[in-house]
């Protein structure tokens, strides 16, 4: 079985990782700095992340996540990244890394 591979741009940082593991595991993993300061709990919404491919390829967003990405007004195409679940190969950016 393959595991997803998940890109960070315009980082050229990628890495496979479990399926199932959080777009911000993935992050720590490849060394990725990303903005945060509950410690993954799903409440300050600072690692806001813009999916640019493969957004079929994360879990569907459960309450909790589906409740920060409202309260903090989300786009459609980012996700809260210490909630995402990665299920395929995934393609991630944030402003935080000056990509628009």
């Amino acid at each position: 079985m393959t595991m997803p591979r998940v890109r960070f741009v315009p980082l050229g940082k990628e890495k496979e990782i479990r399926a199932g593991a959080t777009i911000l595991a993935a992050a720590i993993q490849c060394e990725v700095p990303l903005g945060q300061s509950c410690s993954g709990d799903g409440m300050c919404g600072w690692c806001r992340v813009s999916v640019v491919e493969g957004a079929d390829n994360l879990a569907p967003p459960d309450t909790l996540e589906q409740r920060v990405m409202r309260d903090k007004e989300f786009k459609a195409n980012e996700r809260v990244a210490c909630l995402a679940r990665i299920q395929g190969d995934v393609t991630i950016t944030t402003t935080y890394w000056g990509y628009e």
